[in-house]
């Protein structure tokens, strides 16, 4: 190498990453419908969630254990970590985007017959069972009454949202 070149090299600089402190405490809601338990691997802790959006805080050193041992918890959008400098921390921005809210099964409810059968086709279990709970408990109130709707959801579920039949 020539004089020039060892002079013009920088070294490359790596960005350093904040720590944040284990014990901090971090919201998190259940987007099951029904319950969900999680019992921690390493303090056998166990977090009950009785419905989809219960809500409870847990350390972010326990949040760090589930996405090492039982990582389906994040995974499959049955966990949303409210804190988004947590969700960034731990790198799992991936993983949130599968979480299905209480607002987008609203907004699925109030779309066409055609947009409900795609968005299910592509959908997850998790999210196929939320939305299933969800129209059940509408239908059985009486406040899903569109017919074509909720063919499109028996169709794509495979289904009847009637529980006499």
């Amino acid at each position: 190498m020539s004089e020039e070149t060892k002079i013009n090299k920088t070294p490359s600089t790596r960005k350093s990453r904040t720590r944040l402190d284990e014990s901090l405490l971090v919201p998190v809601v259940s987007r099951v419908k029904g319950g969900l338990t999680y019992k921690s691997s390493r303090t056998h802790q166990i977090y009950r969630f009785d419905d989809f959006g219960d809500e409870q805080v847990m350390e972010l050193s326990e949040l760090r254990t589930m996405l090492s041992s039982q990582r389906a918890f994040l995974q499959r959008g049955w966990l949303e970590i409210l804190d988004d400098e947590i969700v960034q921390y731990l790198n799992i921005e991936k993983f949130q985007t599968k979480v299905v809210t209480d607002e987008d099964i609203e907004i699925l409810f109030m779309s066409s017959p055609e947009e409900v059968k795609d968005v299910l086709g592509e959908a997850n279990t998790n999210t196929k069972r939320a939305v299933f709970g969800f129209a059940r408990d509408k239908y059985i109130n009486g406040t899903l009454i569109n017919v074509h709707l909720i063919k499109a959801i028996e169709d794509s579920l495979g289904e009847k949202l009637d529980p006499n039949i």
